[in-house]
C-alpha cells in the first residue's frame, strides 16, 4: 500500500510483497550488483529472499533457523546442505545487503525489512506498529531536510541513518 499527503513523497508497507515482486526484487538485486561488480552468493540471495517473504521484520537468529529448516528440506540446495549456518555468516550477510540498499535495519527491534526503492539513494523514517508488528518505510520531505541540515550546515558527513517511529498504525487504532 502506498499513499501520499502534503509532507510525504510516499508511504509504503515494507512486508507487502506477492511472490513475483519477490523474483522481480531477486532478478534486479543480481543485476544490480552484477553492475557494481559484487558478489551476491547464494546465502546472500536466500537471505535476502527471507527478508522479502517475511510478514513481518526479520532478525538475523529467525533468519538462521529458517535457513536450517531450508537446508533439512532441499537436498538440491546450492548452498552445501551438511554444514550449520553460523551466526556471523548471516550477519556478513545482512551488512552485504543494507551496504547495498537492498535492506534497512530497525536498530529499535534489531530486525531487517527489505527497502522500498533499493536502487533509489534515499532518506527514510519507519513507522513500526507496536501492535501488529507492521512497518511503513516513509521517505519525506521533512526527513530529507534533517538529513540537509546535518550534512550543509553543520558539516556532519552520515554514513548511515535510521529514523523509527513506534506507535500504533492506523489499522490497529
Amino acid at each position: 500500500m502506498s499513499t501520499t499527503s502534503p509532507n510525504c513523497e510516499h508511504v509504503h508497507d515494507v512486508q507487502d510483497f506477492t511472490p513475483q515482486d519477490v523474483s522481480e526484487r531477486l532478478i534486479a538485486a543480481k543485476e544490480q550488483c552484477r553492475l557494481r561488480g559484487v558478489r551476491f552468493t547464494p546465502l546472500r540471495q536466500q537471505i535476502y529472499t527471507l527478508v522479502l517473504q517475511a510478514n513481518k521484520p526479520v532478525g538475523a537468529y529467525d533468519l538462521i533457523t529458517q535457513l536450517q529448516h531450508m537446508r533439512l528440506s532441499d537436498s538440491d540446495n546450492k548452498i552445501d546442505s551438511t554444514k550449520n549456518v553460523a551466526p556471523p555468516t548471516v550477519y556478513r550477510s545482512l551488512e552485504f545487503l543494507l551496504s547495498e540498499g537492498l535492506v534497512h535495519q530497525l536498530t529499535s527491534i534489531n530486525a531487517y525489512v527489505p527497502c522500498c526503492h533499493p536502487r533509489a539513494q534515499h532518506t527514510a523514517a519507519f513507522l513500526i506498529c507496536e501492535q501488529c508488528q507492521r512497518v511503513q518505510e516513509c521517505s519525506s520531505l521533512p526527513v530529507q531536510e534533517m538529513m540537509g541540515f546535518a550534512e550543509q550546515d553543520i558539516g556532519f558527513i552520515v554514513e548511515r541513518s535510521v529514523i523509527e517511529l513506534s506507535g500504533r498504525c492506523q489499522m490497529c487504532q
